[in-house]
């Protein structure tokens, strides 16, 4: 079952209550993490936790506890859940604070929430390959700290929706930087290729763990700059997220990615993603 945890208190997700006055509700100052949970164990948890850390400290916020004291209560969140499949999502804000004020609030309590609700299995003979369409990233210049404001990335991502696609690709100075909520891979020539991590684009968990799943199986792959006229002339397109794992791109701009369908270096990558999965639940 769905479950919440808000500042010490268990809870139905729906009865968790923060004060007008929280940071994060006010300013949008906090950051969050989004886990996926297999077989009742967060995959990728130290990944997780040490972007966690790097957030907060972008951020100029101490984090409440230490990697221990997470990881206790994450796995008490999902053992009091008793969910199998799950997206655990963790949010910490700087704390309530009145009156209003940009100027940071001395000796603030961070509010902590977490929620952990079921997800549907990703079966791979139902994924769909996304429609995607083109957008310019307007959004502010940090896109690397996992911060809870993201109207910019609603605001493209419905911009897609709206024009009857699936979602956008994001492109900053004619160069890919992410989509709205996952990070992107071409395939050109038998080379795997994704944007370099810098401050414009989130340094995805899955990113980071398909490049070194590709890397250790000798497949070759460059992490550079990719240029619209690339990305539209890709032989194959995917996204990569915790809640997508790898998604396939079937068409970008109304131009079909190779035969329109998922290909074979996605099909070899989605094996060895799904292979390490296995992997760590064995272990």
């Amino acid at each position: 079952m769905a479950i919440a945890y808000l500042n010490g208190e268990w809870l139905a997700p729906e009865k968790a209550r923060v004060s007008v006055f929280d940071r994060g509700f006010m300013f949008g100052d906090g950051i969050y993490e989004v886990m996926p949970v297999y077989e009742g164990r967060i995959f990728t948890l130290e990944q997780h936790l040490v972007r966690l850390g790097r957030s907060l400290g972008e951020i100029r916020l101490r984090s409440p506890m230490s990697d221990d004291e997470w990881k206790i209560l994450l796995t008490h969140a999902i053992e009091k859940s008793g969910e199998q499949t799950a997206l655990l999502y963790l949010q910490v804000t700087r704390g309530i604070a009145s009156p209003r004020s940009h100027e940071y609030p001395q000796d603030v309590t961070p509010t902590v929430l977490i929620t952990v609700t079921q997800a549907p299995q990703l079966l791979r003979d139902s994924v769909v390959p996304y429609r995607m369409v083109t957008k310019r990233d307007f959004r502010w210049g940090r896109g690397d700290i996992k911060v809870v404001s993201l109207i910019a990335n609603g605001l493209l991502k419905n911009e897609a929706l709206d024009e009857g696609y699936d979602d956008a690709i994001l492109l900053r100075d004619g160069e890919v930087t992410e989509s709205t909520s996952s990070n992107v891979f071409i395939a050109v020539n038998g080379v795997i290729i994704t944007p370099p991590k810098s401050h414009f684009l989130l340094h995805g968990i899955t990113r980071d763990h398909l490049v070194e799943l590709a890397r250790s199986n000798g497949l070759a792959i460059e992490e550079r700059a990719i240029s619209e006229a690339e990305l539209l002339g890709a032989d194959e397109v995917w996204i990569t997220s915790t809640g997508h794992e790898l998604w396939p791109v079937s068409e970008v701009n109304g131009r079909p990615v190779g035969n329109g369908e998922a290909g074979v270096i996605w099909q070899t990558l989605d094996r060895l993603f799904q292979e390490s999965k296995s992997t760590y639940l064995r272990s």
